[in-house]
């Protein structure tokens, strides 16, 4: 009697209407399909951004790494030279007395042409034998140094080559009140006065500068580990210092490259990211807190919790409203057709569910048979016509690019960088607006140029100083025909497989001009160039016919090509140059021609 009871409340409160039971059976659906998937996209997010945080963080320290390799590693070359010349050495086994002034020359130029050339890193380069003796240097101090040899050789010992690095430290040979790192060589044949030593300080200020060029939030900094010491490369309060017990740890750790965390006096957990130096094995390291380099976690679960419980609100909303819109109509439906159809139909068969859903069976039985017929056959149209529609699109835009500039879009906007966001949507807009250009094939130069220019805009806006270009283009072909799309294709092949491909900033020229009764448009870059035996491979693709299989030239290069002498000729089309290690240059010729192009379509 209890099930019967709780059965016909369930019914009389829950699945009295169809309204009821809408809101019965898919609220609860939709709302746990809301908060499932707003947990997934917070769980997705939140290690999508550490995961990011983490990469640029070490794409930090690989590049700074690098840089700082490339020019120790060219000092310490330098000293190597220096003090393994024949000329120095021999100093050693001679008296004061004995060096002739032409080696002082000599050794002075050396020492001069080495200062000149690494001035930004070279504070000071010394030469000392006899313990002060011999005597030569350059540095930007006007003072007279002198060598402790007590202090170096009882504090350096055990490198059989005599090469040894010092972390930041005073400048105890030309300015106390100067702070310099320094890499020098102690030249000993056992004997007290025939001690010698080649010196270069290493300016601080570079050291810094290259450290500081790539802010790690407002308290994370990078710092060079030495096995003597630690150079921080800004001030940061105390608590977010590496303590004792952590910079030990990174003085004696194996691995080269790695990352930890640790607790410091705070209370505040701490990141630290480390790589090492190959030059002279010191450690390059980002400490970082924890909660600053993972800040945006936070605020994405804040919003996710906001987003969802919106959501929630919005769903539960619109579902009665919704419910309402939907059940009112089959209310009014139910009572007229209850009212015929209690005179002619019969019901014998019992059907579940709400008592609308029962009368709309048993009058619309052979309806919806029909119906049903009827709406396959739409949606078989539908799907053709959505097919069509979407070829078109995939025809007239690339997908990739699109999507690529809108999510450059969208990191602006995230960026509060709305005016610039508000440009790069412009560019967009006028760039598919000129590609449509009303179903006209054939543009004038003036527009396929103002084309480009939004096109790189566009991925100037999206790259940044990864590469520049430079338009020359004679104002004389301006109101020429040229089929649209035509530079587009090129410029793109030029980013992708030129400028991106070189180490450094890259640069696309794009020239026009005029020769006789032909207009010459080329689109170069600076990048690696393209091997002969590729280029000729490439030269015979661009000669085949549409219909055979290209392995190197792509798709776009191909359609510029065809396009081109259908429209113009054989005589006309593309070219493409190369030569290794001095970039490309892809040319089209067309023919100098204004307005309709009937006679060559």
């Amino acid at each position: 009697m209890t099930a019967v009871k709780i059965k016909n409340f369930i019914r009389t409160h829950f699945f009295y209407s169809f309204k009821s039971t809408i809101n019965t059976l898919y609220l609860p659906i939709i709302i746990l399909f809301i908060l499932i998937t707003g947990w997934v996209s917070s769980l997705l997010a939140t290690a999508q951004i550490e995961e990011n945080a983490y990469k640029n963080v070490n794409d930090t320290i690989f590049q700074t790494k690098n840089y700082l390799d490339n020019m120790l590693s060219d000092v310490f070359q330098q000293l190597v030279s220096l003090s393994n010349d024949p000329r120095i050495l021999s100093l050693v086994d001679k008296e004061v007395s004995e060096i002739k002034p032409e080696s002082y020359v000599e050794i002075d130029n050396n020492l001069k042409l080495i200062y000149s050339r690494y001035n930004v890193i070279l504070e000071s380069v010394l030469v000392n034998h006899k313990q002060n003796g011999f005597l030569l240097y350059h540095t930007s101090y006007n003072s007279n140094p002198s060598i402790n040899y007590d202090e170096y050789f009882t504090k350096f010992h055990g490198n059989k080559e005599g090469f040894y690095w010092r972390n930041i430290h005073e400048d105890q040979e030309f300015n106390k009140n100067n702070k310099v790192m320094s890499i020098f060589r102690l030249i000993d044949k056992n004997q007290s006065s025939s001690k010698g030593i080649v010196l270069f300080n290493l300016r601080a200020e570079f050291f810094e500068q290259v450290l500081n060029k790539s802010l790690i939030g407002d308290n994370g900094y990078l710092t060079l580990i030495s096995p003597d010491g630690i150079y921080e490369s800004k001030t940061v309060k105390e608590k977010y210092k590496l303590d004792n017990p952590t910079l030990h740890s990174l003085q004696n750790l194996k691995e080269e490259a790695g990352k930890f965390s640790y607790e410091n006096n705070a209370g505040e957990d701490m990141i630290v990211i480390y790589d090492t130096l190959t030059s002279n094995k010191w450690k390059i390291a980002a400490i970082i807190p924890q909660d600053e380099i993972l800040n945006k976690v936070n605020y994405i679960k804040d919003f996710t919790i906001l987003l969802v419980v919106l959501m929630i609100l919005s769903a539960i909303i619109i579902t009665n409203i919704v419910g309402k819109y939907i059940s009112d109509p089959f209310k009014k439906m139910a009572k007229q057709m209850g009212m015929i159809n209690k005179k002619n139909l019969d019901f014998d068969v019992e059907m579940s569910g709400p008592e609308e859903m029962k009368i709309l069976h048993t009058g619309f039985k052979e309806l919806i048979i029909r119906i049903n017929t009827l709406m396959d056959q739409i949606r078989l149209e539908q799907e053709e016509k959505r097919q069509l529609e979407f070829a078109i699109m995939h025809a007239q835009i690339n997908p990739h690019f699109l999507y690529n500039t809108m999510y450059s879009i969208k990191g602006l906007c995230d960026m509060g960088l709305n005016k610039d966001a508000s440009h790069m949507i412009s560019a967009l807009a006028s760039f598919f607006r000129i590609g449509i250009s009303k179903g006209r094939e054939i543009i004038s130069i003036h527009e396929e140029m103002e084309h480009i220019q939004h096109y790189l805009f566009i991925q100037e806006m999206r790259y940044g100083d990864d590469f520049t270009y430079q338009i020359e283009m004679d104002k004389e072909i301006l109101p020429y025909n040229i089929i649209k799309l035509s530079l587009q294709p090129l410029i793109e092949n030029a980013i992708y497989h030129g400028v991106k491909q070189k180490r450094g900033q890259g640069k696309i020229t794009i020239r026009g001009f005029l020769a006789g009764d032909t207009i010459h448009l080329e689109v170069g870059d600076n990048g690696n160039g393209i091997e002969p035996q590729k280029l000729k491979d490439i030269l015979l693709e661009v000669e085949a016919s549409y219909q055979e299989k290209k392995q190197y030239l792509g798709i776009g290069l191909q359609s510029v090509n065809e396009r081109i002498k259908i429209h113009f000729g054989n005589e006309y089309g593309l070219t493409i140059a190369s030569e290794p290690g001095k970039g490309t240059v892809v040319s089209i010729t067309i023919p100098k021609t204004k307005g309709e192009i009937n006679q060559y379509a």
